[in-house]
Parts: structure tokens; C-alpha cells; sequence
């Protein structure tokens, strides 16, 4: 750690926390993961095999994705590793640093982006992922927290491999890992799955929560009753019924019906999900200001009965806040999560 001076702690990590440096050759701000190696070698979490893994084997798999993705050249919307090495014991990820948070921060602050930058994340988030499976690698905890953006808000990175997995092979995994917020509904069953289309069903939440400022449900089983609604009566009558029809184009509510198939294997690939018309379409002929023109009162109206909270107790972005708090809490940077603590 000779070379960087520490400036302050940005966040916890997984046996560790990400600190905010600054490189004393190049005068660069960046951000560096550090894990305990003991601490990781001695805990172990459930795998797809018999033999529980240790979690020294998820910190080195991320050093080599993320060695992997820069030997390929790197990707203009993945946060890029600048070096790694081990110091004092721990271990140390050096990565750009992006001065913009997280994308969740920043659609809590503002409830609702407008489709123009929307689409512009979009295209950023989703050429990532693309690139990623590509190179035969599946995120696996794809999130609005793991979306960092620059300072200007112009440019989003796809961040965290903490529980990347190989998809070369295309063998099913059984890990119940990510945010449950995110996860597809056959990953928070414990079913075999392909952490591809996986990845696929995360993209979609993320995308139904920039266009519709609104959160679409808890968690993807029969527990949830909006879960239960969308799985009999489909995406678009679940958009109407909370009377967000106005946040969503037809080629955006075409393109989340399809992602968010309660079927993976009726979800699309990212090599066609970056051909639909959606994504290849000209956002900037969608009227953007229908919702932010309406009264301020009727739009947290919207928002408070996706969340279930009192409009006069809360702004639209408080009730936005109000319903991640405790998903936040609970899921930020999991390992694997019970399904029967969700």
C-alpha cells in the first residue's frame, strides 16, 4: 500500500471495505477492495457440489475475471482493475474510481430519470453484460448498487464480480446468491439454473425501476402477491393496474415482458435483448415529460401503491427509500442467502 494514501473509507466489503486513495505516482483518485485472506480462507459457503466452498475461491475467481476482462481489452462500461496485490494480509483490488455512486443512490434522490438517460444507462448496462457472457463469465448479482457512475452522471460501469461464475460450459448452477430484490424467481426457488438468463431476469428489474421510479416487487416467489399477479396476468396489465402506463413506451413494456419471463428459457439472450428495438430505437422521440408534468401529489400517489406506504407521510423518493432500506440492508454484498430468511 506504499504508493496509495488513504483517503477515506467509501464502504464495507465482504471481510474487508473499499477505500478511496489516491495513487501517489499519477496523482489519480481510485478505489481499492481490500479482503482478509485469513478470514477468507477459513469461511466457507454452500456450492453446487457436495463440498462447501471456501470464499478465498470467490475473491480469487473475481481477481481472474476481472484480469480476464482487461486481458480482453476491457469494456467502456466495466469498471476497470488497475492492479492487484497482497499487503499485511489482505488482499487488494485497484480499480478506477468513479465519483458518481451508485446508480440506487442516485434514483433515490430522484424518483424518476427521464427515458432519454434511461435509455442511455441502458445501453451502457446492457453492452456490459453482453460483453461479459461473451467472454463466458455471468455476473450473478447484477444491481442498481452495483452500477457506479461518473461524475459528470454521463457514463455508468458494471462493478462487484464477488459472485461471478463461469458460463462457458453451460452447467446449470445451484447457488442461491445476489440481492433477493434482483434474483430470478428460479434462483430464490434453489432450482438448477443458468446464471446467464439469470442475469437476464436482474437486468430487467433494474430497467423496470429506472423507467418506472417505482419498485416492482419484493421478492420473486408466490410470497409476494405482486409476484403472483404478474406471473397470472402478465407485465403490462401489472404496469396499468398501478396506473404507471405512462412511464413505459411499447417497445419498453414489449422488451421487460420478455426479460422478466417467469420461464428462463423463454427469456431472451443479451445478443438479443441488444438487438431489440428498444435498445436500437431512438429514445429521444419518446415524450419524456408526461410524468414529471403531472401533479406532484399524483406521481407519489403511483409510487406509494407499488410500495404500500402512506402518501402523506412520505415524498415520492422517500417512499422509494422506505421500501430498499431494509432489502439494503439485509442484501448488500451477500454472499448466499437463505431462501427461508427472505
Amino acid at each position: 500500500m506504499h504508493r496509495y494514501s488513504t483517503e477515506k473509507v467509501l464502504a464495507k466489503a465482504l471481510y474487508g471495505d473499499v477505500l478511496l486513495c489516491t495513487d501517489r505516482v499519477t496523482g489519480d483518485s481510485v478505489a481499492i477492495k481490500r479482503m482478509d485472506v485469513k478470514a477468507a480462507a477459513a469461511h466457507t459457503v454452500p456450492s453446487s457440489g457436495t463440498t462447501p466452498r471456501y470464499v478465498e475461491e470467490d475473491i480469487a475467481f473475481e481477481k481472474h475475471v476481472n484480469r480476464m476482462l482487461s486481458a480482453k481489452g476491457g469494456h467502456p462500461n466495466i469498471v476497470r482493475m488497475r492492479a492487484d496485490f497482497i499487503d499485511a494480509g489482505f488482499d487488494h483490488f485497484v480499480f478506477d474510481y468513479c465519483g458518481g455512486g451508485e446508480l440506487f443512490d442516485v434514483l433515490c434522490a430522484t424518483a424518476a430519470l427521464s427515458p432519454v438517460v434511461v435509455h442511455r444507462y441502458t445501453l451502457q448496462i446492457f453492452s456490459a453484460v453482453q460483453f461479459m457472457h461473451t467472454h463466458g463469465v455471468a455476473h450473478r448479482d447484477l444491481s442498481l448498487e452495483n452500477v457506479l457512475l461518473d461524475a459528470t452522471h454521463e457514463t455508468c460501469y458494471v462493478c462487484d464480480f464477488g459472485l461471478a461464475a463461469s458460463a462457458t460450459d453451460g452447467a446449470p448452477r445451484h447457488e442461491v446468491v445476489g440481492k433477493p430484490f434482483y434474483m430470478a424467481p428460479e434462483v430464490v426457488a434453489g432450482e438448477a439454473y443458468a446464471p446467464t438468463r439469470a442475469d437476464v431476469w436482474s437486468l430487467g428489474i433494474m430497467l423496470f425501476m429506472m423507467l418506472s421510479g417505482a419498485p416492482l416487487f419484493e421478492v420473486a416467489s408466490d410470497k409476494d402477491s405482486r409476484f403472483r399477479y404478474l406471473a397470472s396476468h402478465g407485465l403490462p396489465k401489472l404496469v396499468d393496474s398501478w396506473q404507471l402506463g405512462h412511464r413505459f413506451d411499447a417497445a419498453s413494456l414489449d422488451l421487460l415482458s420478455h426479460m422478466l419471463a417467469i420461464d428462463p428459457k423463454k427469456r431472451p439472450t443479451m445478443d438479443e435483448v441488444v438487438l431489440h428495438r428498444y435498445v436500437v430505437g431512438d429514445a429521444c422521440k419518446w415524450p419524456s415529460s408526461r410524468f414529471q408534468s403531472l401533479p406532484k401529489s399524483k406521481r407519489e400517489a403511483y409510487v406509494a401503491a407499488a410500495v404500500g406506504v402512506k402518501v402523506s407521510s412520505v415524498s415520492l423518493g422517500q417512499a422509494f427509500v422506505s421500501f430498499f432500506s431494509r432489502r439494503k440492508d439485509q442484501t448488500t454484498k451477500c454472499v448466499d442467502v437463505s431462501v427461508a430468511s427472505i
